[in-house]
């Protein structure tokens, strides 16, 4: 089952519950899926790419306005976009080690076989398509360039 039937059956069985926190967060997350589709040159269909790329700009959201929240010390709404960010999450594969980092970057640059200083954007562009959500885009470029020196 792939990352968005998880979900459509996640959003289904919350309906169900009744349980508005999941109700809510997880429509929208299926909201901004479903509209970056009907974009003109946007993605056709849902993959588990496109799902992580939106899982993870959705919980960016949810930290930055727990943090303002915070801030203006609404500790309650806060706690709610916390709660929010724990429940997109739950759906991000697990991150990746420094070790399976390196062994996949290795991978990727025996495939691409960089030459010269644009081997690095190569190496970038495959590593970051085949590494989604599971490494950070500054882990990734940091090891590389370790790797290539």
């Amino acid at each position: 089952m792939n990352l968005y039937s998880q979900l459509e059956h996640d959003f289904a069985a919350a309906r169900v519950r009744r349980d508005e926190l999941a109700i809510n967060t997880l429509g929208l997350l299926k909201s901004e899926m479903f509209k970056l589709t009907k974009e003109p040159g946007g993605p056709k269909a849902i993959d588990d790419t496109l799902f992580v790329r939106v899982a993870n700009k959705e919980i960016k959201r949810r930290e930055e306005a727990a943090a303002a929240f915070e801030g203006a010390g609404r500790v309650e709404s806060a706690a709610k976009e916390r709660a929010e960010r724990e429940l997109i999450a739950a759906y991000l594969p697990p991150a990746m080690t420094e070790a399976e980092l390196e062994i996949e970057l290795r991978a990727v640059i025996d495939q691409v076989q960089p030459i010269g200083p644009a081997g690095f954007g190569q190496v970038m562009k495959a590593a970051t398509q085949k590494l989604a959500g599971r490494a950070e885009g500054s882990q990734i470029s940091a090891m590389a360039k370790r790797l290539l020196a």
